[in-house]
């Protein structure tokens, strides 16, 4: 079977209408594969048939595309696609159902996102010429009334993603505990396990003997941010949510009974600190935990930029796919949330429009990979991996850290980018497969490169 695995797509504009060669020949590698697997990082939906914005707190672009735009994609080739991200629930439990909706009217099958917990976890299923198909789509980082839940004696299960939780903790020495605890025990916000203050609940959830939190006043009606944990070094070390781990291998187990080849895909908008260039640990632990339980193709995305790969079991390991479209400067209409979030003058709100600049992450300052990626191509036999392609592509914008415009929209001060992927070429592509060898000798696996395009060594 070839797989085809295209990445993160922010499409917000119809395409089917485009012919470029540099374009019709990307569209042309998803088309010619057994199976095409994209993420689709939107809501379809018309403004009739959704609610409001159902978070204010995060900046961040909110996502509603026309429904038709589904349509393209399907043109485009693909055939599956996974939905659960931190923008599943942008418009609420309406945008949510209305995404799966017209992914479904349009053909392609999707996971990750549903009416309740059971519907978001469960696989989604595929019949190929040469197989049955299985998919199980997970998010990290998303807020709390996003999470799906099960159904329990009359009351329903909440709409949303199917959630992975990521648990923070931070390693920190002697001199810095004591001095955590003092700034706590002054202010008032320390909790400590077995403590019995009032306002502990939830914060040591997940705590052991030893640890404690600072209960900040913002997160003391919440499961809380902060896990101190006394160590003889300073490092942040992420796990995930034991039940969140075991429901979802579970989903992956039923998929390896059930089809004859399982992706997994992994939406993590969380990190260790910065977004560098190394996956968090809970990530890495639920990638290998997903192929011990029998999964073939794990694809991660979520920081919007390209990832090493790892080799485990004879499986591939994406880490980060990156984009395939970044249309988020397209969006129709901004929601008020969007506005002030960005700093404008929310009094004039009358006066500002989805061409205000700045209202997207990404955008205000150049990025050597926001703007550009790579399709990979993927060919199993009898669930073994018997070959890997990476073929470049750029979104509109020069691969490097000035990301200088190639093509354009519009002629405003601020100019917009087509954000549509053409194959890369020249130091484009280079540059990419640079970055994708670099990161992928970190896992002990070999890229190699010839002619523009870069080849796993088996």
């Amino acid at each position: 079977m070839s797989i085809t695995l295209a990445g993160e797509c922010m499409v917000t504009r119809p395409f089917s209408v485009f012919d470029e060669p540099g374009f019709v020949g990307v569209l042309d590698r998803l088309r010619s594969a057994d199976l095409t697997y994209a993420h689709v990082e939107t809501n379809f939906g018309r403004f009739s048939e959704v609610q409001a914005p159902s978070r204010g707190d995060q900046i961040g672009s909110y996502f509603l595309t026309d429904p038709r735009v589904a349509g393209d994609l399907r043109w485009a080739g693909v055939d599956i696609a996974s939905l659960a991200n931190n923008h599943s629930m942008d418009f609420g439990a309406a945008g949510l159902l209305a995404t799966a909706r017209h992914c479904a009217d349009a053909g392609i099958a999707h996971a990750g996102t549903g009416r309740d917990l059971e519907e978001a976890r469960e696989p989604s299923y595929l019949e190929t010429r040469h197989g049955r198909v299985a998919l199980v789509s997970v998010s990290s980082g998303n807020k709390a009334h996003e999470w799906a839940s099960p159904p329990k004696a009359t009351l329903p299960g909440r709409p949303g993603v199917n959630s992975l939780r990521p648990i923070m903790r931070y390693l920190v020495d002697e001199d810095a505990v004591t001095q955590l605890k003092d700034i706590g025990r002054r202010l008032g916000i320390l909790r400590e396990t077995r403590s019995g203050v009032e306002g502990s609940s939830g914060l040591l959830t997940h705590a052991e003997d030893g640890e404690f939190s600072l209960a900040m006043p913002n997160d003391q009606s919440t499961t809380g941010s902060n896990i101190f944990t006394p160590s003889d070094h300073f490092e942040v070390v992420s796990s995930a949510n034991k039940w969140d781990t075991a429901g979802n291998l579970r989903a992956v187990a039923e998929a390896a009974t059930m089809a004859d080849l399982v992706m997994v895909a992994h939406h993590f908008s969380v990190s260790e600190g910065a977004r560098g260039n190394t996956p968090p640990r809970f990530v890495r632990d639920f990638a290998h935990a997903c192929i011990d339980e029998g999964a073939d193709i794990f694809v991660g995305h979520g920081w919007h930029k390209t990832l090493g790969i790892e080799i485990y079991k004879g499986k591939p390991i994406i880490y980060g796919i990156g984009n395939f479209f970044a249309q988020s400067e397209f969006v129709r209409r901004v929601p008020f949330d969007g506005y002030e979030s960005w700093g404008h003058d929310v009094e004039r709100l009358g006066t500002l429009t989805p061409a205000t600049h700045p209202l997207h992450p990404g955008l205000t300052q150049g990025s050597e990979t926001w703007w550009s990626s790579a399709v990979l191509s993927v060919e199993m036999a009898q669930g073994e991996l018997r070959g890997l392609r990476l073929h470049p592509v750029e979104l509109g914008r020069e691969v490097s850290r000035t990301a200088s415009l190639r093509r354009s929209v519009g002629s405003g001060k601020h100019p917009l980018t087509d954000g549509r992927p053409f194959t890369a070429t020249g130091a484009d592509a280079e540059r990419v497969l640079e970055r994708y060898q670099r990161l992928s000798a970190d896992f002990g696996t070999d890229i190699t490169v010839k002619d523009g395009v870069g080849s796993l060594t088996l």
